[in-house]
């Protein structure tokens, strides 16, 4: 065979090994190509919510495809977090994974519908929270102290705290609290945090813990009283808010975590493509004061890989899992 019909040969064998090549940048440049859904599985208003539309609106720019945020709360977020998992893996689909949801669920649901670690790939932590003990202003406490010390000395579930729902941080925080006094406190869940905020300014329940971005606008204006935060420290926000365990209630802390997820068995090219443009979203100065401001802590940039986040839910589950049954929060 001359050299030019080898040449010719040898490029036409190459041919099919180009296309598929030239095929896998076309697929990897071009996703997305259309709007992307992005489960929120809590109701509207609440923190979960306010951080997901700040971070969806932030990252359609990056895509440059709008990300179409989809609440479905219910049944303690385990409703919104099946449909996440039972969805295609092709990146049209993603949602939004809170410790409660991934964690605490494992305990206090006997079949939640998914499996924590199996069902989903994961992309990156997002941010973190503690949550604000607050009573109304109506209220006659007007400390941590005092109220810890009414709850202590009247009968059992005599005091009544909300929550968004079974399994939800405002529910675990609450039954925390409870167990540190020794004293059943009576869990009212409602649908979502405004639900049981609201109930808290009726005088339905006389209390409740919630997630710091859900609670601060009605603080700083006056409707509730901020008594402690529950995390290790003092919020910048609020600084002359103690926390519970300077409280009285030594040791004590809850705060929670949320990350963008996808199903399982996310392609690679599309996972990647999902945390860059995930990380110039968290990098951004203006949305991490905007998100600092609202009562959220992040994560240093660049952000967790999904290795890192992954690992951050299974020690979560090592850890908490026995604390939750400890608790003996029924299984729902």
């Amino acid at each position: 065979m001359t050299k030019p019909h080898r040449r010719r040969a040898i490029a036409r064998a190459l041919i099919p090994f180009a296309c598929v090549a030239l095929w896998c940048l076309r697929t990897e440049a071009a996703y997305p190509e259309r709007p992307i859904k992005l489960i929120v599985p809590f109701a509207a208003g609440s923190a979960a919510d306010t951080l997901s539309r700040v971070v969806a609106t932030a990252l359609s720019e990056q895509l440059g495809q709008p990300l179409v945020v989809d609440n479905k709360g219910g049944a303690g977020g385990t409703i919104g977090t099946v449909d996440i998992a039972r969805s295609k893996p092709d990146g049209y689909t993603l949602g939004i994974a809170a410790q409660g949801t991934f964690v605490n669920n494992q305990v206090l649901y006997s079949s939640p519908g998914y499996d924590s670690i199996k069902d989903f790939s994961f992309i990156s932590e997002i941010a973190d929270v503690q949550n604000l003990l607050v009573v109304s202003e109506k209220s006659p406490y007007h400390s941590a102290p005092a109220l810890l010390e009414a709850i202590k000395a009247k009968p059992p579930e005599t005091f009544r705290y909300s929550s968004s729902g079974v399994g939800t941080s405002h529910h675990i925080a609450g039954a925390t609290v409870a167990q540190y006094l020794e004293k059943p406190l009576m869990h009212v869940p409602y649908t979502g945090a405004p639900q049981g905020l609201s109930a808290i300014l009726s005088g339905d329940v006389d209390m409740g813990l919630y997630n710091m971005p859900a609670a601060l606008g009605l603080v700083k204006s006056g409707k509730l009283r901020p008594l402690a935060v529950t995390g290790p420290k003092r919020s910048s926000l609020l600084p002359d808010v103690p926390t519970l365990d300077e409280s009285g209630l030594q040791g004590y802390s809850v705060t929670l975590w949320w990350g963008l997820v996808g199903p399982a068995q996310l392609p690679p090219d599309i996972s990647s493509r999902l945390y860059a443009a995930l990380d110039k979203v968290m990098s951004d100065s203006a949305l991490r004061d905007k998100l600092i401001g609202l009562g959220f802590t992040l994560p240093d940039t660049p952000i967790p890989q999904p290795a890192a986040f992954e690992a951050l839910v299974r020690q979560d589950l090592a850890t908490w899992i026995p604390v939750l049954q400890k608790l003996g929060t029924a299984a729902q």
